[in-house]
This record gives structure tokens, sequence and C-alpha cells, in this order.
């Protein structure tokens, strides 16, 4: 093998904007196809179509696979490398061999996470909805019965005037809100993707560009806070950190947060 890279065809790929990823291989070898070639999870991305050319000759063969895909929100987008496994033609053993990983910056708005205590606070109204229903027809059933018991003749209801009074509009929701939600997701499910998308989230409060890097977010006066310092560090590191250490970077974060949140209660 003379070489194998993935990279994409865009250095600044935006939200709905389709853009390529492109993997490349070259073999010393002429060969008639490429098995067991593995792309990276593009779990946060909508994939859009998938290209193959494979060309030989006389110093080889280069392998070139072009996905189309398009990002629909945001923020940092890490990528783990392609795997290929194929085996080493000088000592005839079986290899597995992996391209660099990539970290796009997608020019756009970070995504909220009030959407989960939103869709909270939804089922519990359709539950309470739904019982108040139940209640109802168990009250008119029993309404029925004494009635059909007694055996008296209906009485007119009396319907009053109740002055209408309309709902409140709910308050826009603040920054700890935000962070709040945040913490929930890292609990609930706790993955460095996850913690990629908390940090983009904190950095557009904090109102960073998204080519700024952690030192830029940490001189400005949003966060000379102590506690919002630890949190940007700690999201950082969660977000960035080599695999054997996300659980334990995972856990500084959810910990920054739960501080954060505590002194701000106070």
């Amino acid at each position: 093998m003379q070489s194998f890279a993935l990279n994409a065809d865009t250095g600044a790929p935006r939200v709905d904007v389709p853009f390529h990823l492109v993997v490349a291989l070259r073999v010393r070898e002429r060969v008639a196809h490429i098995d067991n070639l593995e792309l990276p999870m593009l779990a946060e991305l909508e994939l859009l179509g998938d290209e193959r050319r494979l060309q030989t000759g006389p110093q080889g063969t280069l392998y070139n696979e072009t996905v189309t895909v398009v990002a629909h929100h945001g923020g940092i987008l890490t990528i783990g490398p392609a795997l290929l496994q194929a085996v080493d033609t000088r000592d005839r053993r079986a290899k597995q061999y992996s391209t660099n990983g990539l970290t796009l910056q997608i020019a756009g708005a970070p995504p909220s996470f009030g959407g989960v205590e939103e869709a909270a606070q939804r089922f519990s109204s359709a539950a309470f909805r739904l019982a108040l229903i139940a209640f109802g027809i168990a009250c008119a059933i029993a309404v029925i019965g004494f009635v059909v018991v007694r055996r008296r003749s209906p009485v007119a209801a009396v319907v009053e005037d109740v002055p209408y009074e309309p709902i409140a509009s709910r308050p826009p929701r603040s920054m700890d809100d935000e962070l709040r939600d945040a913490l929930r997701v890292l609990r609930a499910e706790p993955s460095q993707a996850n913690a990629v998308l908390v940090r983009a989230l904190v950095w557009c409060m904090l109102g960073a560009d998204a080519g700024r890097t952690l030192t830029d977010v940490l001189q400005r006066p949003e966060a000379a806070e102590p506690v919002m310092r630890d949190v940007l560090r700690s999201l950082e590191r969660a977000a960035f950190t080599y695999d054997g250490d996300v659980p334990a970077a995972l856990d500084g974060a959810r910990d920054a947060l739960e501080r954060y949140l505590e002194v701000r209660a106070t």
C-alpha cells in the first residue's frame, strides 16, 4: 500500500449545503476490485450518494470513493477514520489499515437542547389530558347509573359564563435552561458526539465565532467566572480526547456543568 487518506472537498461546509467526503487508496499491485473497505460512521450526516472509481496502470491501482453528505446543524463535526482489511503482500499476513480522521467546522447554528424538555412537557400534558378524559367518562357512567337507579327526571344543567382568560406565553429560555437540558442529555446518553454538540452550544451562547480556539473563548468576558472556565475546558477535553479517556472526560464535563448550575442557583 502506498497511501490511504480521507479528505473533504470543501474547506468550510455549511448547514444544509451538500459536500463530499473522499476516500483515496493507492496500492502497488494491479487489482480488479477493493474489498473490506469500511467507511467511518456518519450518524450526524445525511447520506445523499456514493460513487466509486478504480483505475489501474503500470504503477498500481488508484481507488477513490466519493460520499455526498449534508449536515443539518452547525458546530464541530468529528469524523473517524476509514478502515481497510487486506493481506500484506510482503509477509502474507492479514492487516488492518486506517486513514486519518477529520474535524470539520460546520457553519451554521448549533442545535438547542430545549426540545428535550419541551418533548417531556408535551408528553406530560398529553398524559394529563388522557387521565382527565378517562375521569370524565367514569363520572358520566356513574351519573347515568345514579339516574337509572333513582328513576328521577333529568335536571337541566346550569351553565355559568366564565370569563375567558388567555394563557400566558412561556418566558424565553435562559442560558441556564439550555445548560440544564444539555446536562440531561449527557446523563442520559454519555457520548463524545453529544459532548461535541454541548460544546458548540456553549460557544454559541458565549457569542464565540465557530473558527475560534479555546484560548480565544477563555479570554472573553463571559468566560471570566471560574466555573464557566471549568465547563469550557472539560467540554474541550470530552469532545477531542482519545478513546481511552472518553468515559473519564465525560464524567468531568457533567461534573463541571453541575457545579456551574449549582453556583448559578445560589
